[in-house]
């Protein structure tokens, strides 16, 4: 029941989000970059992403990509919740 709550309020907060098709292009691409990559060498790559991110946005802006995670949190099986868990934890935001 709670999971349904949640996500119904993860829909609504992705609500008018429509990507371009330069940003469908990019998906594409990183995930033809990153499907022969173990999930160890994807962990390592977030943390580097982490970083640059980190240090090109503003506080708000780095802070709303987290809140953007835990939008799709109701949408993840165990253990892709486990993953991310492990993802945020590694990025000292859980």
């Amino acid at each position: 029941m709670k999971k349904d709550k949640d996500i119904k309020r993860s829909l609504e907060n992705l609500n008018g989000i429509e990507p371009t098709e330069e940003e469908l292009e990019i998906i594409e691409e990183l995930a033809e970059n990153y499907a022969d990559k173990s999930e160890d060498d994807i962990f390592v790559e977030i943390i580097r992403l982490n970083e640059e991110m980190e240090s090109k946005m503003t506080p708000e802006e780095y802070e709303a990509i987290f809140e953007k995670l835990e939008n799709i949190r109701p949408f993840l099986d165990e253990e892709q919740e486990k993953r991310l868990d492990r993802i945020l934890k590694a990025l000292k935001k859980k």
